[in-house]
């Protein structure tokens, strides 16, 4: 991969642009990286066509996530390669490990990670590799994380999430959350800094949504609930989740995405109570594809500093909190903060 005056010589590769994520994020691309070329790649060539015809600057090409290379050939060059799509053979990982390029993934649960990190692993200098699983790809992490920075030390981060019964998520999102609480163990929280498993009962929580309401929840293991851990040394960390109505649509508006995070901890020598929201009316696909946009900005270097070197990444080993948060305000983002 080679950068010259923020333009990637090369094309970006969204494989699955052409679903529900894929084309958001696409979207947000093209609009904030107008010049950078990119592939939509899709098992279907035709719905993968008809969005880059959409978005302008951009080819379809046919993938198969089961080939190597992802069945492309060697005629077609590519600067990244961004995951949007479920990949159980991981191909897509060894093809830019193959190119030395970025790649970048968000459909690997917490729970499921394992492969991607032994194939890191035992090529850690073959290209820069970000796990964006995150909730949002991101969003709920580097809200808690700049809302942390107004605190000396943390003993408690709780998240909570909502995703609208309206929300146009799309199938392969639903897919994902179903694979995650049917197949996977029990939801992972920090609970007095260890590592802790629940499930029926104990699973069971609570937060308040914006609008006040107290709403039933389930804990969801997500990225966030380590990124947050490792990042703050918290020994309770906890994310909940609800499908449900949102605040937004309680108000008259859009099915709206919601995220919450309580905080705890001293500052200035007393206990400080810090809750933090965000609301996103365009829904959590577009969020999650703005979310994607930033990071890839971020280890490509287009965000007005170098590309990322080879490594394991983190979104938010890649972006300041403060400037991907001021990026979700510019996007449509509504963030407001309550500390007591």
């Amino acid at each position: 991969m080679i950068l010259e005056n923020k333009v990637v010589l090369g094309q970006v590769l969204f494989a699955g642009g052409s679903g529900f994520v894929g084309r958001t994020a696409v979207r947000w691309f093209r609009e904030r990286h107008p010049s950078v070329r990119v592939l939509i790649g899709g098992r279907n060539l035709q719905a993968a066509g008809e969005v880059a015809q959409k978005m302008g600057a951009a080819e379809a090409v046919a993938i198969d996530l089961d080939k190597p290379h992802l069945g492309l050939g060697d005629d077609i060059t590519v600067a990244a390669v961004v995951m949007l799509a479920p990949e159980a053979g991981l191909k897509g990982l060894i093809y830019a490990q193959d190119l030395g390029i970025p790649y970048l993934n968000i459909n690997a649960a917490l729970t499921e990670s394992g492969p991607e990190l032994a194939m890191f692993a035992h090529r850690a200098t073959a290209a820069p590799v970000v796990l964006a699983s995150h909730w949002m790809a991101g969003a709920a992490t580097f809200l808690a994380l700049n809302s942390a920075k107004g605190f000396e030390s943390i003993q408690s981060i709780r998240l909570g999430a909502i995703v609208d019964e309206l929300d146009p998520v799309g199938p392969a999102a639903l897919e994902d959350m179903e694979r995650v609480h049917g197949m996977a163990p029990p939801a992972l929280v920090f609970e007095g800094g260890r590592r802790v498993w629940l499930s029926g009962d104990a699973a069971k929580g609570k937060f308040e949504s914006i609008d006040g309401r107290s709403l039933d929840a389930t804990a969801f293991s997500t990225f966030d609930t380590v990124s947050l851990h490792a990042a703050t040394g918290s020994p309770n960390v906890r994310f909940d989740l609800v499908n449900g109505k949102s605040s937004s649509r309680r108000r008259g508006g859009e099915a709206a995405t919601e995220i919450v995070v309580e905080i705890e901890g001293e500052a200035d020598g007393r206990m400080k109570r810090s809750r933090r929201v965000l609301e996103f009316k365009y829904g959590t696909a577009s969020l999650t594809g703005l979310s994607v946009v930033l990071s890839l900005a971020s280890v490509l270097g287009l965000n007005d500093r170098d590309p990322a070197r080879p490594g394991l990444y983190l979104p938010e080993l890649l972006s300041d909190s403060k400037w991907f948060l001021d990026e979700l305000r510019s996007g449509g983002a509504i963030i407001s903060e309550d500390s007591k």
